[in-house]
């Protein structure tokens, strides 16, 4: 979907005229404003709680059938009781630093006359990625919440959601690159069978091959105006023509590449990306030892690839089930017992999925209750003849 062109709404008015309607429609209304913020996110409906019900219900089922799985609910009990305490400071520590690179990456997105503070992205982080995954209509509902809040804080809407757009994107080719990366550690040094070993170098090259081809392809304009007159199906876009579509794609890619900034910004942007992968990847880790399951990080990684993207399967929500589904066994295919693996794949989970969510949502709190003024820079001045 190309993005509405930045002038769009404003063109019509004088310069004076236009940054002070611009900046008077960034707020909400006196009467209105409250009820605007509050109903940022879809609205439950029937349906949708009947959906997230049914995850639920499929969630535990699973987590269920892994714990019979792996020896029963007793023995699963027994190693979480006899799980290492120290070693789950360092874990949430990681995943703290996962975060904290999340927000850091936002921060590098919103350009170089952004005022957002390191504490904004963060907290913005924390709503769309910790909270926002648990929530009915995950992510549109994180997102929905967190544009609302950035509006606030006199961030342009458009900008605002190309920020979490952007972030998203990088994000998924960084894993594709992490993803390559573990599957040839783990043929190089994990010394696998010869038929997993040759799975696992096809695996690393081609996802290698999709990514480069991928970011070599995002850089070239005329990704913009094939990406935009692909999807003229869409019935909103019909009422456009092909050659207004192709200018607007183009208009896209061009305001893309002007807020990802110089080369140095970019190669900031995807190390903090790939730090957020690796750091909870680190905390898988942690608390894989803190069960007493000595695991190789390479095999962890890919593990918790497999995972992630467990995670994106519809209606569960967080990936609940899925994941301790697909890292308990990608783990046990690779020699760890199943049972010390779906241990520590639980407290995992409790540090990475639901310890956020509850900081998500103090962090939406935070950012509700405070009063951010939608534009700190100086107003215009008007020409002497405008009295």
């Amino acid at each position: 979907m190309p993005f509405e062109p930045a002038t769009a709404g404003t063109a019509e008015l004088p310069v004076g005229t236009r940054d002070r309607h611009a900046r008077s429609a960034r707020r909400p209304t006196e009467h209105g404003g409250a009820r605007e913020w509050a109903g940022a996110g879809p609205p439950w409906t029937s349906k949708k709680r009947f959906g997230y019900l049914a995850g639920l219900v499929v969630a535990g089922l699973l987590v269920y059938a892994v714990v019979v799985a792996s020896g029963g609910l007793r023995d699963a009990i027994h190693q979480l009781r006899h799980a290492s305490l120290g070693w789950l400071a360092p874990a949430l520590a990681l995943e703290i630093c996962s975060y904290a690179l999340t927000g850091l990456m936002l921060r590098i997105l919103q350009g170089d006359d952004g005022s957002l503070a390191w504490s904004t992205t963060v907290r913005v982080a924390l709503v769309v990625w910790g909270l926002g995954s648990l929530l009915p209509a995950s992510p549109a509902e994180g997102i929905a919440m967190s544009v609302a809040e950035l509006r606030r804080r006199g961030v342009d809407r458009q900008h605002a959601l190309t920020m979490l757009l952007l972030a998203g994107w990088f994000q998924f080719w960084a894993l594709v690159l992490t993803a390559a990366a573990a599957a040839g550690l783990v043929d190089a040094v994990g010394h696998p069978d010869p038929v997993d070993g040759t799975r696992l170098v096809i695996a690393a090259v081609v996802l290698t091959a999709i990514a480069v081809t991928a970011a070599f392809l995002a850089r070239r304009p005329i990704t913009g105006k094939v990406v935009a007159e692909a999807i003229w199906w869409i019935p909103h876009h019909r009422k456009m023509t092909r050659d207004e579509l192709r200018a607007a794609g183009a208009d896209a890619h061009t305001r893309i590449v002007r807020l990802l900034g110089p080369p140095v910004h970019r190669i900031g942007i995807g190390l903090a990306a790939a730090g957020t992968w690796i750091t909870d990847a680190a905390c898988l880790w942690t608390a894989l030892h803190a069960a007493h399951a000595h695991v190789r990080f390479s095999l962890v990684v890919l593990a918790y690839v497999a995972g992630t993207v467990a995670s994106w399967v519809p209606l569960l929500p967080g990936g609940l089930g899925a994941v301790e589904v697909a890292v308990p066994a990608v783990l046990h295919h690779f020699g760890v017992p199943l049972t010390v693996a779906l241990a520590g794949t639980l407290l995992w989970r409790g540090l990475s999925l639901f310890l956020p969510a509850i900081g998500g949502a103090f962090a939406y709190g935070s950012l509700r209750a405070e009063h951010p003024v939608a534009d700190s820079g100086p107003a215009p001045e008007l020409p002497p003849d405008s009295a």
